[in-house]
């Protein structure tokens, strides 16, 4: 197979089609929001479809060989990380309230603080290595953004991924239920794409491999099919709004 047929293979599917993916879970919430009622499934629908447009476009920006554009990502992908959060926190307590015993999920008044922290430590992992180059290099920056970054997006997602699936067996509407289980799946999916593109990266930042010829070679492909799971995911989450309402034709 020649180079250029490879390419246009690998980015097609490493991030054109994941990307559609997204887009087409963010159409759908901003649709289905449009048609109900409620204000809590407004929000959450809203949400994901914010997230799922964010992520379509992050499939495009993810590498550079410019420190600077790689900086700015880091940047990027630590706000972000807060804001997910940020969201997950006010979501918990409306979870609690849809349960008919409001049972308390994983002491989360205690466990949030103890995840902000991890969002915060996070943020750090993302932005060190652009500050003190020393981390960027070498087996000792190999392990400090594989390790010590990738263990606190791994608490980060999984606790708040399990918190979101307790609600969800626990809370006595139906239709939530359902959506908080794929939110919840959405946030351990990213755990595995994290430690794919995690490893990958870092292998091509402190092993002087070219990052053109690396993830734009089959070696990008697992990751593209992480992200596609990860999308039919948020997809599911969306779509499981849908029966409190129907969607008017406007045409």
């Amino acid at each position: 197979m020649s180079n250029e047929l490879e390419l246009v293979l690998v980015v097609l599917l490493a991030e054109v089609v994941p990307a559609i993916v997204f887009l087409y879970g963010s159409y759908w919430a901003l649709a289905i929001r449009r048609a109900l009622v409620s204000k809590m499934y407004r929000r959450q629908a809203l949400w994901l479809g914010i997230l799922t447009a964010v992520l379509a476009v992050s499939q495009f920006v993810t590498y550079s060989n410019d420190q600077l554009v790689t900086d700015l990502i880091n940047v990027y992908y630590a706000l972000l990380f807060a804001v997910v959060f940020a969201y997950i926190d006010s979501l918990v307590p409306v979870i609690r309230r849809s349960d008919p015993l409001l049972r308390g999920i994983l002491r989360w008044g205690t466990l949030r603080y103890f995840i902000w922290f991890d969002v915060v430590l996070l943020g750090i992992f993302n932005v060190a290595p652009g500050i003190v180059p020393s981390l960027a290099v070498g087996v000792a920056g190999y392990v400090f953004e594989v390790i010590g970054w990738l263990t606190a997006a791994t608490l980060l997602f999984g606790l708040s991924g399990v918190a979101l699936f307790i609600g969800a067996r626990r809370s006595g509407d139906m239709v939530l239920r359902s959506s908080l289980k794929w939110t919840g799946a959405v946030l351990l999916v990213t755990i595995a794409s994290f430690a794919v593109d995690t490893t990958e990266a870092a292998f091509v930042t402190h092993f002087s491999y070219s990052t053109f010829d690396y993830f734009y070679s089959y070696a990008a492909l697992p990751g593209g099919v992480v992200y596609i799971v990860m999308g039919y995911c948020f997809y599911r989450a969306v779509r499981a709004l849908a029966p409190v309402g129907r969607i008017q034709d406007e045409s």
